[in-house]
């Protein structure tokens, strides 16, 4: 009996390969012919496997992009509403100074001469 190392030494796995090449040309054309389809046939799958790869990484990496892209935009965006919001209460501010009685009043004296009105130039319209 051979120990089990023996019996799947590496020598006569290399002899059986060997043998095998030796006698390549007893093998029927139609069985190399099938084994060279089915080695293409692998091979072109894992083609197509690799490239479909290749494209979701690119499709991942156009993605990442975008969002970056987009993120910058909002962020200007932002910026560009809180700097309109600003304005808009300063112009606010700016209406209620200039609708106030006592501006109204300092310009109508200081701009166009007006002055307060006597009891004695009252008249009743009836």
């Amino acid at each position: 009996m051979l120990p089990v190392t023996l019996a799947t030494s590496g020598s006569l796995r290399s002899s059986r390969t060997d043998f095998q090449a030796a006698f390549a040309w007893l093998t029927p054309a139609n069985v190399a012919t099938r084994n060279e389809m089915e080695r293409r046939a692998l091979m072109s799958w894992l083609a197509a496997f690799i490239l479909a790869l290749v494209g979701v990484a690119l499709l991942h990496v156009w993605l990442r992009l975008k969002v970056s892209d987009l993120g910058y935009h909002l962020s200007a965006t932002r910026q560009v509403i809180e700097k309109l919001e600003a304005e808009g209460h300063e112009l606010d501010v700016e209406v209620a100074r200039l609708e106030a009685p006592e501006y109204l009043d300092a310009v109508a004296r200081q701009r166009l001469g007006m002055v307060r009105h006597d009891r004695t130039q009252e008249a009743v319209l009836r």
